[in-house]
């Protein structure tokens, strides 16, 4: 491969990247030490992303995923917190604490409209959003 572009310019040392995400060949989410999620279109820019949303409680978010539409789950680096986000909000539409009795970080997940798996240090969980 051959270097194309760099995304971003002014990040703060030690802010690096765990994650990332591409919805499209163009757009794509990331994540990392620095407690943001980040969207990017690099159609319009690659110094600066078009949209992001920090971490309410200063966590390292070690993975992230996307339906394609409007829905991100982002994976913390302490006590299993799995986080949803609608794209049009700049808050968290809600949280999931999946740890216990021992602090974890979300290692990996993936989500669809019906369930959320989330990977662990000690376990798979599951959550099925269809269950009443």
């Amino acid at each position: 491969g051959q270097l194309l572009t760099c995304l971003g310019t002014d990040f703060h040392r030690g802010a690096g990247v765990l994650d990332v995400f591409y919805e499209t060949p163009s757009l794509l989410l990331s994540c990392g030490y620095d407690t943001y999620i980040r969207y990017w279109d690099i159609r319009t820019s690659t110094r600066k992303c078009v949209q992001e949303w920090e971490e309410p409680h200063d966590s390292a978010l070690y993975c992230i995923g996307s339906d394609k539409n409007h829905m991100i789950a982002s994976g913390s680096s302490y006590y299993g917190v799995v986080r949803l986000w609608d794209k049009r909000q700049t808050q968290c539409l809600q949280s999931f604490h999946l740890s216990s009795p021992t602090s974890s970080p979300v290692y990996c997940l993936r989500f669809s409209t019906t369930h959320l798996y989330a990977a662990l240090a000690s376990a798979l969980h599951v959550l099925d959003f269809t269950a009443p």
